[in-house]
């Protein structure tokens, strides 16, 4: 009888990670996903290094590694030492897919793209002892019949209880700065409704937090899951666009299904840059009465605000300041323009000469990375900092919390404004003082 392949999956460290009440604010998604795949004779260790150290002793036939690139550096670190104990290393995820050679330099594999596609044939492989540098599949997985991902294998006490669920993939959009087009494609993939349902029955919260890019991006599918969803009493949140208010179907059984709040990247107030970017779905004229709509459902917002763009001058903090109180966000993200490998904004500002590092460690949308139009990079990271003061100062997220308590009339919604904003508080105040070198 053949042994058993012993397997352990690795989330790196990353600082951003931050904790709420000594519990990393959420959970992961990526490891239990690569765990179910595993046929039965395969033994599978996961193992966040953001919860808990790795055992470097342990024994282990393989290790699979999934990074994105702000993680890079230290995935890195992490291949190199199992390569020199000659163990086989396979490295995968968003950043080993943009830049495979680089990944290959400290792997024994790289898997580009989707995993699902390639995953049996890569335990093969390694069962077998003949792995190869890359593996690519030809065509896109079929979100059809999907296992549950191995929760199970992962230490939950550690996270915030928001357990994900994905329901689609991909992204029609194609924003010069994203790299999830690149990876996922621009053609919409949509789990069946059903199963997205028994995954949810089968979860020991009711809160729950679905990670697709636009959870609305096809509203026949989404109306159709959100009347399901209605029928289970639970709590979520998700990503969308602005689009979501221009249904008014869509918007009703959104909230009646238990949507509390949805992320919206409306990324810049610059119509200039909005073009620039490729957002076509955004129109900045809409914005307020978009935001006004949504609200009126009972739906918070977490708006995402992208700072940096090249027709971006000084005053854009200031704009951005005065748009986030005028129209009550609740919880606004703010971030640096980074130009991500391949991203489209990364060819320009490379094409340019424009790059200022490859300090993966530092590539995680807090600090500057290249060399803005309008402003210097210095004078963008000092605003940046002084906007963040301003608006995850305790007396601004004190008076968007009471905002939202009076307008939403519901103390777990503040309170969950509440805790977010804290969150996004410690993303920013982790980072601060690393871009002395500007």
């Amino acid at each position: 009888m053949a042994s058993t392949l012993k397997l352990t999956i690795i989330q790196p460290y990353h600082k951003s990670n931050v904790k709420l009440f000594g519990k990393v604010y959420m959970s992961m998604l990526t490891l239990p996903v690569l765990a179910s795949l595993c046929p039965d004779d395969v033994e599978v260790d996961i193992i966040d290094e953001n919860i808990e150290p790795i055992n470097f002793s342990k024994r282990t036939d393989a290790v699979c590694i999934s990074s994105i690139t702000s993680c890079a550096t230290r995935a890195y670190e992490i291949a190199d030492y199992y390569k020199q104990k000659d163990v086989p290393v396979i490295l995968g995820g968003i950043h080993p897919t943009m830049i495979p050679q680089e990944a290959a330099l400290h792997s024994n594999a790289v898997v580009i793209g989707e995993a699902e596609p390639i995953w049996n044939t890569l335990i093969k492989d390694l069962k077998n002892k003949r792995l190869k540098k890359f593996y690519h599949a030809d065509a896109k997985a079929n979100l059809s019949n999907l296992p549950i991902p191995r929760h199970d294998l992962a230490n939950k006490t550690a996270y915030v209880n928001i357990p994900k669920v994905e329901t689609s993939r991909g992204c029609p959009f194609n924003c010069s700065f994203c790299s999830t087009t690149r990876f996922f494609g621009n053609i919409m993939r949509y789990r069946p409704v059903e199963e997205v349902i028994k995954e949810v029955r089968g979860i020991d919260t009711n809160f729950v937090f679905f990670t697709d890019n636009n959870i609305v991006g096809n509203p026949r599918f989404a109306k159709k899951l959100f009347k399901e969803l209605a029928k289970l009493n639970i709590t979520w949140i998700s990503q969308s666009s602005l689009n979501l208010a221009n249904d008014d179907e869509l918007l009703k059984l959104a909230a009646k299904s238990g949507c509390v709040g949805m992320l919206v990247g409306f990324e810049s107030l610059s119509k200039e840059s909005i073009k620039s970017a490729g957002k076509t779905v955004n129109k900045v004229d809409n914005y307020s009465e978009q935001i006004k709509k949504i609200h009126n459902a009972g739906i918070s917002f977490i708006g995402c605000f992208v700072l940096g763009f090249d027709d971006d001058k000084q005053d854009v903090f200031k704009k951005t300041e005065k748009f986030i109180r005028k129209n009550h966000i609740e919880i606004p993200q703010l971030t640096v323009l980074t130009p991500f490998p391949g991203t489209d904004l990364r060819d320009e500002i490379e094409k340019e000469g424009r790059l200022l590092h490859n300090d993966w460690q530092r590539y995680d949308a807090c600090h500057v990375t290249f060399k803005p139009k309008k402003m210097t990079a210095k004078q963008l990271r000092q605003k940046y900092d002084k906007l963040c003061k301003k608006i995850y100062s305790y007396p601004s997220i004190f008076r968007r919390v009471l905002s939202a308590l009076l307008r939403h009339k519901s103390i777990y919604k503040s309170i969950v404004v509440c805790q977010v904003n804290v969150v996004y508080r410690r993303l920013w105040q982790v980072t601060v003082g690393d871009d002395a070198d500007l």
